[in-house]
């Protein structure tokens, strides 16, 4: 897979490109379906199926104080996208300037002149240009005018839910990593160093992995089952996985997370971790003392088995 980053790299685009555009964060089951189609058409044209996509996310620069958490960071969209067969991708930069084309600016400077587009694939709700102000009739218009045919997309849902990012980071919010799982197709992960913490698990015989995860969307305080990696080559090992604010130890703090993995005992600072959480297990909970909190902890242990099958 070809990949450009920055409009000034881009040039018209051979044979018969088929673009799917989007910002495809989390690249979900209505992502998979949009770019399905574009490699498709693309594959029957004997054409090139291109994704263009953008970077950093519109919400970082039109709301900076308030930005969209993200569900996939670039790395991991760039490999998602090439899974699905995409053979050349786009990371058009976004910036207030862009922002401000108009529908048929953006439709004519860079789908045409820059891309030289034959095909584009959206979802049915995308919008663009200024102030979100194009719809995706409005670009099926627009491409009557300058000669390249829209296919709008139907919304996916699962069971009756819709499938989209914002409704996958409400899950998250909601500590339903499940439900979240289903809509992606796969269970969500969160990669991170593993830095020093306080060490209070260790003395509970619960030695953890305190990881540092900066910029990402975190599910909801509380215990998750979850496998975990060891990214230079630890197989998927069965964890159990918090994320809180250690109320039984502090009136207040910041929210952390540590990943206890069992019957792993080995050096892990300084490595990269993935986290992949299957299922909640319950909610962050203050407890009397430490005794009481040793107890639950054993309890979460065997949940946490019998939903891994361990």
């Amino acid at each position: 897979m070809n990949i450009f980053v920055g409009t000034d790299e881009i040039t018209p685009i051979t044979p018969y490109p088929v673009v799917a555009i989007g910002n495809f964060d989390g690249l979900h089951l209505g992502h998979q379906a949009l770019l399905q189609k574009t490699v498709e058409r693309a594959r029957e044209k004997g054409g090139t199926a291109v994704v263009l996509t953008f970077r950093p996310h519109p919400s970082q620069v039109l709301s900076p104080k308030q930005p969209t958490r993200l569900l996939t960071p670039f790395e991991e969209k760039k490999d998602l996208i090439e899974a699905c067969g995409i053979d050349v991708v786009l990371f058009v930069e976004f910036s207030k300037e862009f922002a401000h084309q108009t529908p048929a600016q953006f439709a004519q400077k860079l789908l045409v002149e820059k891309i030289g587009c034959k095909e584009v694939f959206v979802g049915e709700q995308f919008a663009f240009g200024k102030n979100r102000s194009g719809r995706a009739l409005d670009l099926v218009a627009l491409g009557k005018k300058y000669g390249f045919d829209v296919f709008p997309q139907e919304t996916v849902f699962l069971n009756h839910t819709l499938v989209s990012s914002s409704t996958i980071r409400e899950l998250l919010l909601l500590g339903d990593v499940s439900r979240a799982a289903k809509m992606l197709s796969r269970l969500y992960a969160l990669e991170g160093n593993v830095i020093h913490g306080d060490g209070a698990g260790k003395q509970l015989g619960f030695a953890t992995a305190n990881m540092h995860l900066p910029g990402r969307i975190v599910p909801s305080a509380g215990i998750y089952a979850a496998q975990t990696t060891l990214l230079d080559g630890l197989p998927p090992h069965p964890s159990i996985v918090y994320i809180g604010s250690k109320p039984t130890f502090r009136d207040k703090g910041e929210v952390q997370i540590e990943a206890h993995i069992f019957d792993y005992n080995k050096e892990l600072y300084g490595q990269k971790l993935k986290v992949s959480f299957v299922e909640w297990i319950r909610a962050d909970a203050k407890f009397e003392n430490s005794t009481e909190l040793v107890r639950q902890m054993q309890r979460d242990k065997k949940k946490a088995c019998a939903i891994l099958k361990i």
